[in-house]
């Protein structure tokens, strides 16, 4: 499976997730699936998790979906519990660094990111902008999985939304950059390249690898190139 395809699926998890939250009858309805699917000692301690998330003002459905994903995969007892418990737990910690305005959709798209290798503090720095989104959250955790070191990923996903990059192209960034590092590039290097290339906004062009410290070859340089006899 293409990492497009594993970054819509994240995405469609995390609207999913928050469109039934929208539902004044959802959350009950995710709640009486998770009841009629567990047993009733494990579904004492998700409930229990759920509500406590709800208190806090984090969204409690995506403890009940995780609940269920477990029970569907034949995971149960005390291992169904520690995950979920460990769920709940990156939630708060998403929830925490993205700070105040945070809703359910960036939450749920936080904690998978950290499970994903993301830092909290790749988070924070993440939620600074004003244009964060779940799908940059997801873009965030897919480079720091190729390989790009956290803060050249953080430095990459800001300036596409500083620069109102297109949503298609900020889901292809990820492929981008293992192209690159697949013709020679390292990841950090890779990632900078990407991330000049939005900024002159040459849109879906790659510039071929250069090496590390080096400048692309534009019109400028090669006019000093040539004054300088190089």
């Amino acid at each position: 499976m293409s990492m497009r395809s594993l970054v819509s699926i994240g995405l469609t998890f995390v609207l999913t997730a928050i469109a039934e939250g929208a539902g004044a009858q959802a959350p009950a309805s995710a709640r009486e699936r998770a009841r009629q699917a567990l047993p009733p000692s494990t579904f004492a301690t998700v409930d229990a998790l759920a509500q406590g998330l709800a208190q806090e003002g984090i969204v409690p459905e995506a403890v009940y979906g995780k609940a269920l994903e477990g029970a569907a995969k034949g995971v149960g007892g005390e291992r169904l519990t520690s995950a979920v418990e460990a769920y709940a737990g990156r939630l708060r910690l998403a929830w925490g660094a993205f700070g105040p305005g945070a809703d359910g959709a960036l939450a749920i798209a936080g904690a998978d990111a950290l499970q994903r290798g993301v830092d909290v503090a790749s988070l924070r720095a993440l939620g600074e902008d004003e244009g964060r989104s779940p799908m940059a959250v997801v873009v965030l955790a897919d480079l720091v999985e190729t390989g790009v070191p956290a803060d050249r990923a953080v430095d990459l996903v800001r300036e596409a939304l500083r620069q109102r990059t297109r949503e298609r192209e900020m889901l292809d960034m990820p492929a981008r950059v293992r192209l690159l590092i697949r013709d020679g590039a390292t990841a950090r290097d890779a990632a900078e390249q990407v991330r000049r290339a939005i900024l002159r906004r040459r849109g879906g062009g790659v510039t071929a690898p250069v090496a590390p410290g080096s400048e692309p070859l534009t019109t400028d340089r090669l006019r000093r190139l040539d004054r300088s006899g190089g």
